[in-house]
């Protein structure tokens, strides 16, 4: 889907999910921009049973003149409504009524959900406002607007708990955007009233903590839902944690709420949560760092006579969150267990197969034609920013996605033939590649000097998709793969073994004949 799809209709309606946050505050407002700028006039609003109470959000709200609105219940119905950071049919947004249906998203999709044909979900992004973003850009809105960019820095530095997790494509528009700093230390400075810090403190010197397995659990005493963000967040930022849970109990919700936060890669918020809740209550949406869910109090007085329904959630969590951690994530040390094909059943779906490499089109540039030997350059690849410095022997790999990596000369010539032929990059990619002065952050794009590679012959591999979380040792690093990607070793090689995500391969391989 493309933003100018939407401009079809007139009555159009954008909604946050209920309780909204930052990102889907600034995502919103982003997309109301953008309509306003073609001659619409749409709705920005909210639902559910509670109003953004929290003082960030009321100053955010304020100082960037969002025309945001809370909308109880209404019969009018929207000639167009688009859920944006959330998606119609989840628990976490009260769908207002419509008669056709659009979604902007960045979470991970339910198994078997459908989407409407309106839809754009990248999981590829940290928050709702870089899918946006990118949007826009494809589009060619021009954001000039301060506030706005303002609106989305914000949005991300909240939904990545301060940036400690983003990918490629935030980081492009972090790089793009003109904020107003002044307001950004504004908003940072007002995330706690100082009854909110009184809650907090509370909740920290009831802290349970788990020393083997480096989890910890808070319960707060709050009505107010956001408070366990702040507490969850708070918590993150403590050295021995790796996944934090903060509680509360909701009386006129009739549950306990649970916010997760997680730090490492091996761990997922939303994994954690689901896990947490099963067979009891309802995920409340989340992704790999950050994740809700809630546990119906009908169920917890059951086993809590005496009604202290908090400690009984608490006790809950606890042992299901050491049940989570005895389930050991598998791992495999190719080299020294001297891996052969015929194990991948032990951490795969089915026995493993050969397969080669597709004969897509690829280019290359040396690192000399862009800058002078020494210089270090910064490049955005798929597993994050690596900083090199440009040599004569040191090259830029750019795949047919124009996902771009390092390499050398020589490892580039054993799999590809090196023309001098120029390497197309058309205009119709939203990122041209592009590489980095370390140093200034200035970027140099990298058509004018790329050259077309061809694929060799390359030696076969054999493969397998995972059906578990599996750790593989290469090159002393240890590489998490997740279920669906895939195990990966060579056939004349059976011990040089290694992931690859499941979108690269599938992208890159195909079956050999």
């Amino acid at each position: 889907m493309t933003l100018e799809d939407l401009l079809q209709y007139e009555d159009i309606v954008i909604q946050c999910h209920d309780d909204p946050d930052a990102d889907a505050i600034a995502s919103g407002y982003a997309l109301l921009k953008y309509l306003e700028s073609k001659g619409k006039s749409p709705q920005l609003v909210y639902s559910g049973g509670r109003t953004v109470t929290k003082n960030n959000l009321l100053l955010m709200i304020e100082k960037l003149n969002i025309p945001l609105e809370h909308v109880r219940r209404t019969d009018d119905e929207a000639e167009l409504l688009i859920t944006v950071d959330c998606r119609a049919g989840q628990r976490n947004v009260s769908t207002l009524p419509h008669r056709n249906l659009a979604v902007i998203d960045h979470h991970e999709l339910d198994m078997g959900e459908v989407l409407p044909e309106l839809c754009e979900v990248r999981t590829d992004c940290s928050a709702s406002v870089t899918v946006i973003w990118a949007m826009l850009k494809k589009v060619g809105f021009p954001i000039e607007d301060r506030l706005l960019s303002t609106a989305l820095y914000y949005g991300l530095y909240m939904d990545t708990q301060k940036f400690k997790g983003t990918e490629k494509l935030d980081r492009e528009m972090l790089d793009a955007l003109r904020f107003d700093w002044d307001i950004i230390l504004l908003l940072q400075s007002a995330a706690l009233a100082l009854n909110d810090f009184r809650t907090a403190g509370s909740a920290f010197m009831n802290l349970r903590y788990h020393p083997e397995y480096h989890f910890a659990l808070a319960p707060v005493n709050t009505s107010e839902p956001y408070m366990l963000g702040i507490v969850s967040d708070m918590m993150m930022d403590v050295h021995e944690l790796s996944v934090c849970v903060a509680y509360c109990l909701l009386e006129r919700e009739r549950c306990v709420k649970v916010s997760v936060r997680c730090s490492k890669s091996r761990d997922r918020a939303d994994e954690v949560v689901h896990w947490l809740v099963r067979d009891m209550g309802n995920d409340g949406g989340g992704d790999r760092t950050k994740a809700a869910g809630r546990l119906p109090l009908a169920l917890l007085e059951k086993s809590c006579p005496d009604g202290n329904l908090l400690y009984t959630a608490g006790e809950l969590i606890f042992q299901r969150l050491t049940d989570y951690f005895r389930t050991p994530l598998k791992r495999l040390a190719p080299r020294t267990e001297e891996y052969e094909p015929a194990r991948a059943e032990e951490f795969c779906k089915q026995k493993a197969e050969l397969y080669r490499k597709k004969k897509a089109p690829a280019g290359f540039v040396r690192t000399m034609d862009l800058f002078p030997e020494g210089t270090e350059i910064l490049l955005r690849t798929p597993v994050g920013d690596i900083v090199k410095k440009a040599a004569p022997a040191l090259c830029i790999l750019i795949d047919a996605e124009h996902e771009v990596s390092y390499t050398t000369e020589e490892e580039l010539g054993r799999d590809y033939e090196l023309t001098d032929e120029e390497f197309p990059l058309d205009g119709e990619w939203l990122w041209q590649p592009k590489a980095y002065h370390a140093g200034k952050k200035e970027a140099v794009m990298l058509a004018p000097c790329a050259k077309k590679c061809i694929v060799r012959d390359t030696p076969r591999v054999w493969a397998a998709q995972l059906n578990c979380r599996l750790e593989v040792l290469v090159w002393g690093d240890w590489r998490l793969g997740e279920i669906g990607d895939w195990l990966v070793c060579h056939e004349e090689d059976h011990q040089n073994a290694y992931i690859i995500p499941k979108a690269a391969f599938e992208q890159s391989y195909e079956r050999a004949e």
